[in-house]
């Protein structure tokens, strides 16, 4: 059986100073313009044309040993990259590798089109009073409903589903199987496979006679360059509007309740919880599979460890 190889790196690859310019690194030695990065590895299963970096001091001895091309380091880790690999001086290795990564292989940062399709596949239901803009891809199973709108270079992958009056922004990918209802998108927004976004949540009402559903007229608002992670289902509100701020990313399989607000540059790790109108101010951070209660609030460029759970009561101000 062969082995494909899923994600091809650019053409051309970039060069040492290609790098070196895109992540403002210093070069501890003269760079050969001719030398070109091809591929990226770890410290230990890097070879000869790869490219890596050290971002925790406890593997120093890996990196005394790697046999990469070049390898981001912080100042104070310069002196124990081996001779045969040029050091990338940083203050933040990991960021800088991962920009690198992104110009070394520019298709693996977000979903694609599964089926190689340009423009809108026959395969798509399409409404007719919906608008896509030139430049838009549509894969085979998608269905899109009326007056929906979708902005240039966007792609909408396979059996995705974009409901009547979604707005979808420019330069967006969508992947498979994920549905969009109730909600406008901004630009740059990455959604992976299988999420839901803009159902209604689970509110009810006890009265005499039971339980009663409580309608959400809200919608889901996304605003420029999020991501949302896989399986990760987001509620519209109940009367306000549920709010992911610029920039923030939301990892796999987060449940995230009606009439949440989150900040810009946020980050949520995978399987967490945020209930019904918590709020999370600029840059908060919540780890793993830690739960925010209904109205619970974290401040600003504060920090939710794994695991934690923070009631309404425990406000983090």
């Amino acid at each position: 059986m062969s082995a494909p190889s899923f994600l091809v790196a650019a053409t051309p690859r970039p060069t040492l100073s290609d790098l070196v310019a895109l992540t403002g690194s210093e070069a501890a030695a003269a760079i050969d313009p001719s030398i070109r990065i091809s591929g990226a590895a770890s410290l230990e299963d890097a070879d000869r044309g790869d490219l890596t970096f050290l971002d925790d001091p406890a593997l120093v001895g890996r990196l005394e040993a790697t046999r990469a091309t070049a390898c981001f380091v912080a100042p104070r880790h310069r002196g124990h990259v081996p001779p045969s690999c040029l050091a990338l001086v940083t203050e933040a290795p990991a960021h800088a590798f991962a920009l690198a990564l992104a110009a070394l292989f520019p298709r693996a940062d977000k979903p694609g089109s599964s089926f190689a399709t340009a423009g809108a596949s026959p395969g798509a239901i399409i409404h007719p009073e919906a608008r896509l803009e030139p430049g838009v891809i549509v894969d085979p199973g998608v269905v899109i409903g009326p007056r929906a709108e979708i902005g240039g270079t966007t792609v909408i992958g396979a059996c995705s589903v974009v409901g009547p009056e979604v707005r979808i922004g420019r330069a967006c990918a969508i992947g498979a199987q994920v549905t969009i209802g109730h909600a406008l998108v901004g630009n740059g927004v990455v959604v992976q496979p299988g999420a839901r976004i803009g159902q209604d949540g689970s509110a009810f009402a006890a009265g005499p006679g039971g339980l009663v559903k409580v309608p959400h007229i809200g919608r889901v608002i996304l605003q420029d360059d999020v991501e949302i992670g896989a399986g990760t289902t987001i509620d519209r509100g109940t009367t306000s509007d549920t709010v992911i701020g610029e920039g923030t990313k939301i990892g796999n399989q987060v449940q995230i309740a009606a009439g949440v607000t989150i900040g810009r540059h946020c980050s949520v790790a995978a399987q967490a919880g945020i209930g019904p109108d918590a709020r999370l101010g600029d840059a908060a951070v919540v780890g793993e599979k830690a739960c925010l209660g209904p109205g619970a609030e974290v401040a600003s460029r504060d920090r939710v460890a794994s695991g934690a759970t923070i009631s309404a009561r425990d406000e983090r101000m």
